[in-house]
């Protein structure tokens, strides 16, 4: 409906707006304005190669479409994986924070960068971590400039038999992944530009982490997670940002921050929808009325 709370879905790495397939209609059904975007290279978006691809860069674009299809409205911001921690950085800067455009935002198994380059810088990271991973890619943004190499690797990627088996391999509901959801990932892929793509996020800037960005938003948070994640889990030696977001959630000093577990993999607005509406509508049902543009509302209000 026209006249809906606006709710924009970000998606995550590799992928498009389809892994919003199943929550656009139960939004809308429920009285929502929803979008779901295509990041810039990905899905329906141009594969631009004349640009440095970023975290901030797609926060730029996501506000842009804000200004464009919400004008003077707030926004809920919904990400998945790399989407959650753009929702993030919107919610956190002038435009979210500052103008007060930013409602709410909801964190579906939420990245802590735009690549892996995280595990090199961040303060949640130990340093023999550090050390290991700077080495490692040093030695794969080596490989990765050999362009023959990055090609067949690609190539080899590419088909739909990998797809199909690294998408059974983060999701619980393995049934879930079709060929739709194949079809969607396969068909940008193989668009002139996509590896250009592809190495730039790789090879870039992993992008301020979500330690540094979290104390800087002022809306309340939903972390809906799925409960067996490898990728983004919440336990054991490789949950380093998975034990700081439930760390977020179970300090009663942000009454406005919560968690909701499902069961799924990375991707749980696709591989467990109802359990996910069952988490989210309620809580978009209790967001408190809009603040002022331009101001400001506290965590503890």
């Amino acid at each position: 409906p026209l006249d809906g709370q606006p709710i924009v879905l970000i998606h995550g790495f590799g992928v498009s707006s389809g892994t919003f397939r199943k929550n656009l209609p139960a939004l809308a059904a429920a009285g929502y304005r929803a979008y779901a975007v295509d990041l810039l290279g990905f899905g329906a978006s141009s594969r631009a190669v004349d640009v440095d691809y970023s975290i901030e860069l797609w926060a730029s674009q996501v506000e842009d479409f804000c200004d464009e299809f919400a004008a003077g409205r707030s926004v809920v911001l919904g990400g998945n994986s790399i989407g959650g921690l753009i929702a993030l950085t919107v919610a956190a800067d002038a435009w979210g924070r500052g103008l007060g455009r930013a409602r709410g935002v909801v964190l579906l198994n939420c990245a802590a960068g735009m690549n892996s380059k995280f595990l090199t810088s961040s303060s949640l990271v130990p340093l023999g971590f550090k050390i290991f991973f700077s080495v490692f890619f040093v030695i794969f943004d080596v490989l990765a400039s050999i362009r023959p190499l990055a090609e067949s690797a690609l190539k080899n990627l590419a088909t739909s038999e990998t797809v199909t088996q690294v998408l059974k391999n983060i999701y619980v509901n393995k049934g879930l992944v079709d060929a739709e959801l194949v079809d969607g990932i396969l068909a940008p892929a193989a668009d002139e530009g996509a590896l250009d793509v592809f190495l730039n996020v790789l090879n870039g800037d992993p992008g301020t982490p979500p330690d540094e960005i979290f104390p800087l938003v002022r809306c309340p948070v939903h972390m809906i997670w799925g409960d067996t994640d490898t990728v983004t889990p919440l336990e054991g030696e490789a949950a380093i940002y998975g034990r700081y977001f439930k760390g977020l959630a179970e300090d009663p000093t942000l009454p406005n921050v919560k968690m909701s577990m499902v069961h799924a993999g990375h991707v749980p607005q696709d591989d467990d929808p109802e359990g996910v509406h069952a988490a989210l509508l309620p809580w978009l049902a209790g967001l408190p009325d809009p603040q002022p543009m331009g101001g400001e509302s506290a965590h503890s209000e």
